[in-house]
């Protein structure tokens, strides 16, 4: 029997928007791929973003290592990084449908510690005081998908793998989850996703 709902935060409750940021901030053309590709695009150092094991000077500094030529935009980006999520119209209603109907909703999701915080300072994720719980990656040091993240989710509320559902909008991250014993939904839209959660909620 189901009776938690965990979701990831980004493409899946809010808009991941750093094309949007970027084009805000007045990277276009080759800029705009360059700062892409030495932040967030960057094979590990996003990842280590979200971690948090390192410092934020630390990532950003490897960041400028990439492309000095744009230290100051690199730096303007990091410093608006509450900007790179927009909550989706239906969140905070979805979460709030879900626990009136008894279900438990928990997070897991890649964040860094400094965007996440800005975030929520800035009620940009209006949703956060709905939910009974969260594993935020920079509170564990481990980002999706590796096991240990979802584990600790497990562990810190006590849950059963099987009464969970998980929706990411990455298959590897819902592929990990299933591994672990977790039911899992690839998210490709708000509507897809409901339609799908609510398919698994009534077997």
């Amino acid at each position: 029997m189901m009776k938690n709902i965990i979701f990831d935060i980004g493409n899946v409750l809010a808009s991941f928007r750093w094309k949007a940021l970027f084009q805000e901030l007045g990277f276009t053309g080759e800029k705009f791929d360059r700062i892409a590709a030495a932040t967030v695009l960057h094979p590990t150092m996003w990842n280590e973003f979200d971690r948090s094991l390192m410092r934020d000077e630390e990532i950003i500094s490897c960041c400028i290592e990439r492309e000095p030529e744009y230290e100051a935009d690199i730096r303007r980006l990091f410093a608006s990084t509450a900007e790179l999520v927009e909550e989706y119209s239906y969140s905070f209603a979805w979460i709030k449908e879900l626990k009136d109907r008894g279900y438990r909703v928990y997070l897991l999701s890649n964040y860094g510690k400094t965007s996440f915080e800005a975030a929520r300072e800035k009620n940009k994720l209006s949703f956060l005081p709905l939910v009974d719980g969260a594993v935020i990656s920079y509170e564990v040091q481990m980002v999706k998908p590796e096991a240990g993240i979802y584990k600790a989710l497990l562990e810190k509320y006590k849950l059963a793998a099987e009464e969970c559902v998980f929706l990411d909008d990455k298959p590897e991250n819902v592929a990990a989850a299933q591994r672990l014993g977790f039911h899992g939904i690839v998210v490709e839209s708000g509507e897809q996703a409901r339609k799908t959660l609510e398919e698994k909620l009534q077997n």
